[in-house]
C-alpha cells in the first residue's frame, strides 16, 4: 500500500473573502437571475464572479488568461465549490460570464445586490454619500467612436482627480452608505462628464429606490450637488440633504466676507470647530446654512497663503524690473505698458506716479559731440511697488471658513455637531 500523499494549498486571507461571499450568497444571487449559457459549464456564472472577486482581493489583479495559474495552488473546493479545477477558470469561461452580466444589466444587478448586503449586515445606513472619481488610462482610444453617441462611454480628457490632466480618463459615479462605506450604486461615465449633470440624473432615476430599500435619512455630497435645480429635485422627493455650499454663490460669498464679525459658538464634540447658523432659501428651498470655522485649518492655510503671496509679489516685482529696462518709442507707450502691469498685478501696487525717463540715441560710435543732435529718443518707465496690508488682511479673512447646508429644519434631529460628523463620513 503506497504511503499517504500530502498536498499543500495556499489559503492566506482568501478564506475570509470566500467566507463572506458564501455568507452573502453572491453566487446564488447571480445564478438565480442569470441562466447559465451552457448545460456543460463546469463553473456557474455566479461561481465565476466569486472567482474574480477572490482574484481581485488576492493582491494580484491578474488578467483573465492568468487565472488558472493563480488558482493552481489554491484550495478551490473550499474557496469556490466542489469539483472545480484550476483549468476550468479559463479566460473563455470568465469572458462568457462577463458577457452574460453585461446582457443582464450590471448596474441593476449590483444595485439589488448592494441593498441585499446592507440589509444582511444590518447597517443602519443613516446617510448615503454621493461622489465621483476618475481613473486615468494610457493608450489611444475612441479613434472610431462617434462623439455624438450618448450610449458610448468616451475615454477622453477631463477634470482629473488623480492629477493626470495630460492623460485620457473615465469617471466612476459612486453612492455609498456612510456606516461601512459599502458602494450601493456605481455607474461609469465618459471622462469629460460634469458632476452636476450626473448627480441630477442619479437623483432623478435611482434615489427613490434606495430610500425605499434602505430607509436612509440624508443624501450627502460636495458642492457639485448644490445647484438650484438639483435642490428643487431633492425637495420635490422630500429627500433630506447635507451639502457643501460653493463660495461663488453671492449670498455665501457675503456670509464668509462678514464672518470675522459673526459671533461663533463651539461645535460640541469638535475642539477646533466653531459655527453660526443662518436661514436660507437658495433655489426656493427652505434650508439652514451652517458657517463653520476650523481654527487648525485656518492656521495651516495662513502659512500656505503667505508663501503664495510672497511668490506672487516677487514675480510681479521682477516683471516691473523687466519693464524698467524695456525701451519704448514714445512716452505714451511707456505709460500704457506700466498701466497694463498694474492691471495684471494681483498684489503689487504703485507707490507713486510712474516716472518716464527719456534717453537720447545716436547712430555713430563713441561719445557724440556736444553740439550733435540725437537721431531719436528711447523712453523708459520707472516705478515703485509695494503690497498693501489691506490685501493681505482681506485674503486671510475667509481662511478656515466653509458653509454646510441642510433642508432638515428640525434642530433637535440635526444639530451642528451631528451635521458636521455626517458630512465628514464621506
Amino acid at each position: 500500500m503506497p504511503p499517504f500523499q500530502y498536498q499543500f494549498k495556499s489559503l492566506n486571507h482568501l478564506g475570509l473573502v470566500a467566507a463572506m461571499c458564501r455568507e452573502l450568497k453572491i453566487a446564488e444571487y447571480i445564478d438565480a437571475r442569470i441562466t447559465n449559457d451552457s448545460d456543460v459549464r463546469n463553473v456557474s456564472i455566479g461561481q465565476a464572479v466569486v472567482a474574480m472577486i477572490i482574484n481581485g482581493l488576492g493582491f494580484s489583479g491578474q488578467t483573465l488568461y492568468m487565472f488558472p495559474d493563480f488558482y493552481e495552488d489554491k484550495p478551490i473546493d473550499r474557496l469556490i465549490g466542489e469539483g472545480i479545477q484550476a483549468d476550468h477558470l479559463n479566460d473563455k469561461i470568465l469572458g462568457r460570464a462577463l458577457d452574460s452580466l453585461y446582457d443582464a444589466g450590471v448596474s441593476d444587478l449590483y444595485l439589488h445586490l448592494a441593498i441585499k448586503v446592507v440589509n444582511h449586515l444590518k447597517l443602519p445606513c443613516k446617510a448615503l454619500n454621493l461622489d465621483g472619481t476618475s481613473f486615468h488610462v494610457d493608450g489611444d482610444y475612441n479613434s472610431n467612436d462617434d462623439p455624438d453617441d450618448l450610449k458610448c462611454i468616451h475615454i477622453c480628457r477631463g477634470y482629473s482627480r488623480d492629477h493626470r490632466p495630460d492623460l485620457n480618463q473615465v469617471v466612476l459615479q459612486l453612492m455609498t452608505e456612510n456606516e461601512a462605506g459599502i458602494p450601493v450604486f456605481m455607474a461609469p461615465a465618459s471622462g469629460n462628464v460634469n458632476d452636476k449633470t450626473c448627480f441630477q440624473e442619479i437623483i432623478k432615476n435611482h434615489l427613490s429606490c434606495f430610500r425605499a430599500a434602505l430607509n436612509s435619512h440624508y443624501l450627502v455630497a460636495d458642492a457639485a450637488m448644490y445647484v438650484a435645480e438639483t435642490l428643487q429635485l431633492l425637495d420635490d422627493q422630500k429627500q433630506r440633504f447635507i451639502s457643501r455650499v460653493p463660495l461663488n454663490i453671492k449670498d455665501a460669498k457675503q456670509l464668509v466676507g462678514k464672518a470675522p464679525a459673526v459671533s461663533l459658538k463651539p461645535v460640541e464634540g469638535y475642539e477646533d470647530y466653531y459655527f453660526a447658523q443662518v436661514p436660507s432659501t437658495y433655489g426656493d428651498v427652505q434650508q439652514r446654512w451652517f458657517l463653520f470655522l476650523n481654527k487648525k485649518r485656518r492656521q495651516s492655510e495662513q502659512k500656505t497663503l503667505i508663501r503664495k503671496m510672497e511668490k506672487q509679489s516677487l514675480k510681479e516685482a521682477r516683471d516691473l524690473e523687466k519693464l524698467r529696462k524695456k525701451a519704448f518709442l514714445c512716452e505714451d507707450d511707456a505709460l500704457q505698458a506700466f498701466a497694463l502691469w498694474q492691471k495684471q498685478s494681483k498684489l503689487c501696487q504703485s507707490g507713486s506716479e510712474p516716472e518716464v525717463i527719456r534717453k537720447p540715441c545716436y547712430s555713430g560710435k563713441g561719445r557724440p559731440p556736444s553740439d550733435s543732435k540725437p537721431d531719436h529718443f528711447e523712453y523708459f518707465v520707472h516705478g515703485v511697488c509695494f503690497v498693501a496690508c489691506e490685501k493681505k488682511e482681506h485674503a486671510q479673512a475667509s481662511l478656515g471658513y466653509f458653509i454646510l447646508s441642510t433642508n432638515e429644519l428640525d434642530q433637535n434631529r440635526l444639530h451642528a455637531g451631528e451635521l458636521l460628523s455626517t458630512y465628514k463620513s464621506q
